[in-house]
């Protein structure tokens, strides 16, 4: 057997002036083999700092921001991955926005994306367009929300210009229970959720090609959490919040019998 474990430690502070300090992560992985005996339990380092920025002028938001590996090399241009930078303005009861992000890994990926949002009529309009040296990807996206008998209704059609491919996701939701539909040509899935008491949750999904899946969430105090996610022959997982902690455990799963595990682990330690 596998495991990978991946330990994230994310310094996040701010100052007065609206810079950060670097956001540091810090990434270990090992190897676990079938005999149990530990192989490459150290297979790589890789810290990655992040920095972000803000601003307001002219009745413009502005933040940027750029990701950065730290490790030794004289190599230096290899270590930029990547650059983004938001611009938000409020006009007319709307919340109009643009974020570009510029990967600098060697994959030439730029991204783009244009948001309005207006929360008195509950509506938001996206538009999003992701390109590289090799194909390139467009979509629309509206999403309306409706009170309807003690909810809210909310209707979402997407279209990809690039493939011509659109579907729709439909969503009532009470509180504490949900119904969520989404529909494509190709595939249809039913998503239902129910708040069930002692800080449960319920969520099972069906999918028209066959596909179940349920998802058990169990509210800890302090607004800590632990859901466990079983996808019918195809992955177990489990997640665990607490405080600034964070574990993921994930399994690929045939009938009864599973395979490698993964195990994630996230803390976050914010330095004032």
């Amino acid at each position: 057997m596998k495991f990978e474990i991946l330990l994230l430690f994310a310094l996040l502070s701010t100052v007065d002036a609206g810079v950060s300090y670097p956001t540091v992560s810090i990434n270990l992985h090992g190897v676990h083999d079938g005999d149990d005996a530990a192989v490459g339990p150290f297979e790589g380092l890789e810290p990655i700092a992040s920095w972000g920025a803000s601003a307001s002028a002219l009745g413009f938001d502005f933040e940027a921001g750029a990701t950065s590996s730290i490790k030794p090399t004289l190599d230096v241009l290899s270590l930029p991955k990547s650059i983004w930078g938001k611009m938000r303005r409020q006009a007319g009861g709307w919340t109009v926005s643009t974020k570009a992000v510029a990967s600098l890994d060697g994959s030439n990926t730029v991204g783009l994306n244009v948001a309005a949002d207006h929360d008195e009529w509950d509506t938001s309009i996206e538009i999003s367009s992701t390109s590289n040296s090799s194909r390139g990807s467009q979509r629309v996206q509206v999403c309306k929300g409706f009170e309807v008998l003690g909810g809210r209704l909310s209707v979402n059609p997407r279209y990809n210009i690039q493939s011509s491919n659109g579907d729709v996701i439909l969503g009532y939701d009470t509180g504490s229970t949900a119904v969520t539909i989404e529909a494509s040509p190709s595939k249809q899935t039913l998503m239902l959720s129910q708040e069930l008491p002692r800080g449960n949750l319920i969520a099972p999904s069906v999918t028209s090609n066959g596909d179940f899946a349920v998802a058990w969430k169990k509210s800890l105090p302090q607004g800590n959490s632990v859901t466990t996610t079983l996808k019918v022959n195809d992955s177990i997982s489990v997640r665990w919040e607490d405080g600034p902690w964070t574990a993921t455990m994930v399994s690929p799963m045939d009938g009864f019998k599973t395979g490698d595990i993964n195990i994630k682990v996230n803390r976050k330690l914010n330095l004032v």
